[in-house]
């Protein structure tokens, strides 16, 4: 059963929670376990934590400038009376400076989040923090899956079950893809032009989304710091993770950087899902050499398969992302061929990770 969150701001102008239950609660209850498997000798699954947490602190760096810029962008609108128009007119160029910080400092926190993704979406313990930072749907997208909490706003008004921070609030919000969260469609890059991803964002939605975003993540750390990573816990989130590129090859193909400007997806639109992609599965794989000395050990045809079946998806994703880079603009149709072979080398790859897990009486919480 999910439990109520609420973020709500308070007269001082700070956010705060205040909730039946966090997610930290639900993980509390399992991140102090003890494993029931004995760490075999060679492995090293301190270093995935210190890897997970790394990344979660760099989130950290970027998640706090992020609400910094927000409350700067939100004061100088203050001051105009939220009228957008005006504010354009007489300070284009902070604020073209302002939204400019918002999209590097976004980037910086998601890049180090999907970086950490297929560790903390795969690890039961940590999962809930994925559904509330980065996956979970809002309730008008999902009404049975969707996260239950509630975003109140500076101005008083609520979001109920709004979905994620990330994809859900505040990509939309900077970048202006959805309607709702933007103050007003403008030329930043001065080309006569009013392009997709050009606009002054909502600054009440941005302002509490940003400092939400930076709560939910100090939260996270504390989880990530609290875990005792066990070998379950690894290969759960190997076996889970892994076999997902169906569904992120859909997202990129229904983003802007395929569907081009009339893309109906308000999402994945701050950086190709290719990108993501790409962190994703360096988590992954960062994960599986810290627990491969044991596959190795009791199998090596086994853990040589794993090792060169990371290389072959890790390389087919790159060398997608890099033609995109450079220039390439695939066709959706193009897009589906390359979802399904990736998911054919994914599906693959964690069956093999599966047979890993078996050969050493290894249960995946699946």
């Amino acid at each position: 059963m999910q439990k109520k969150i609420v973020i709500a701001w308070l007269a001082t102008g700070m956010l705060a929670l205040a909730a039946c239950a966090a997610p930290t609660q639900e993980a509390a209850e399992s991140v102090n376990d003890t494993s029931e498997t004995a760490v075999p000798a060679g492995v090293d699954l301190a270093a995935v934590k210190e890897y997970a947490l790394d990344n979660a602190q760099q989130m950290k760096t970027g998640s706090a400038a992020l609400a910094a810029t927000a409350q700067s962008y939100y004061d100088l609108m203050a001051g105009y009376g939220f009228d957008y128009t005006a504010a354009w007119n007489a300070d284009a160029a902070t604020l073209t400076d302002l939204v400019s910080q918002l999209k590097d400092n976004w980037l910086e926190a998601s890049t180090h989040y999907e970086l950490d993704e297929g560790i903390v979406a795969g690890v039961p313990s940590l999962s809930s923090y994925d559904v509330w930072i980065d996956a979970g749907p809002s309730a008008e997208e999902d009404p049975a899956e969707a996260f239950e909490w509630t975003l109140e706003l500076p101005d008083g008004r609520t979001l109920e079950s709004p979905g994620n921070f990330f994809h859900s609030l505040l990509e939309p919000t900077i970048w202006v893809t959805n309607e709702d969260f933007t103050g007003l469609p403008v030329d930043l890059d001065s080309d006569g032009a009013i392009l997709l991803g050009e606009g002054l964002p909502e600054a009440n939605i941005l302002l509490a989304a940003s400092t939400g975003l930076d709560q939910a993540t100090g939260e996270m750390i504390a989880s990530i710091e609290a875990w005792e990573p066990s070998m379950e816990d690894a290969f759960t989130a190997l076996v889970v993770m892994i076999p997902t590129m169906n569904e992120y090859f859909e997202q990129w193909k229904l983003s802007s950087f395929v569907a081009g400007q009339d893309a109906e997806d308000t999402a994945f639109i701050g950086t190709s899902r290719l990108f993501d992609i790409n962190g994703i599965l360096n988590g992954l794989d960062y994960t599986y050499q810290s627990i491969s000395p044991v596959v190795q050990s009791a199998e090596p045809e086994l853990h040589g398969q794993i090792e060169a079946g990371f290389t072959d998806l890790r390389g087919y994703v790159s060398d997608l992302y890099s033609q995109e880079q450079n220039g390439t603009v695939f066709s959706a149709e193009q897009v589906d061929l390359f979802g399904t072979e990736a998911q054919g080398k994914a599906t693959s790859l964690a069956g093999q990770v599966s047979q890993a897990a078996a050969l050493l009486d290894i249960e995946t919480a699946e």
